[in-house]
């Protein structure tokens, strides 16, 4: 969840470069006040994550936060040749993408007991692996022609799989509760 998941911010951030300067018209200059801004909101994301995470379970916050990004990643493919749309989705798809930090975090610690700082270790080990799948996947329509809002479609992709398995494990973990409530049959 975390390696795919994740994995669709880092189509969009790979690129955000030229998607800025290429698609939205920004000059080369403007990027690194550019790339403050999706700081920005990846500083408000993390911070709304926590609350997330402390308010619902974490499962459902990854998962709404994911499609969540679906969402976000698809609207920076409208929106990129409109230079103050283009900076509103910088802010937003930041922060949307750094806010699944928490939940996930709190989701692998929980998921780990006695076994907390191997599956933080895992955690961090699965983003940066989000990394390289983010950054490889969202070439690849740049290397057959298509232009540098395609991979905010990839990061789309990538974070629907990942809502998918958020899904998957919210089922299996209520189907492991609802066996654990069920009693013991006693024979005589």
């Amino acid at each position: 969840m975390i390696s795919i998941g994740t994995g669709g911010l880092f189509t969009w951030y790979s690129y955000i470069a030229p998607l800025m300067t290429d698609v939205a018209g920004f000059s080369s200059n403007a990027v690194t006040y550019i790339l403050m801004l999706a700081g920005l909101g990846m500083m408000f994301g993390n911070y709304v994550g926590g609350r997330l995470a402390d308010k619902f379970s974490p499962a459902k916050a990854s998962a709404a936060l994911l499609l969540t990004m679906v969402a976000t990643l698809t609207i920076v493919h409208f929106v990129s040749a409109n230079q103050p749309l283009a900076l509103i989705m910088t802010f937003i798809t930041g922060a949307v993408a750094f806010s699944l930090a928490a939940p996930i975090q709190m989701l692998m610690i929980q998921s780990a007991k006695g076994s907390e700082m191997l599956a933080a270790s895992a955690s961090q080990a699965s983003f940066n692996i989000g990394n390289a799948l983010g950054a490889f996947f969202g070439g690849l329509p740049l290397v057959y022609g298509f232009d540098y809002t395609s991979p905010a479609y990839v990061g789309a992709a990538m974070a629907l799989v990942g809502a998918l398995f958020a899904f998957w494990l919210i089922k299996s973990n209520q189907g492991a509760t609802e066996k654990a409530k069920v009693p013991a049959t006693s024979f005589h």
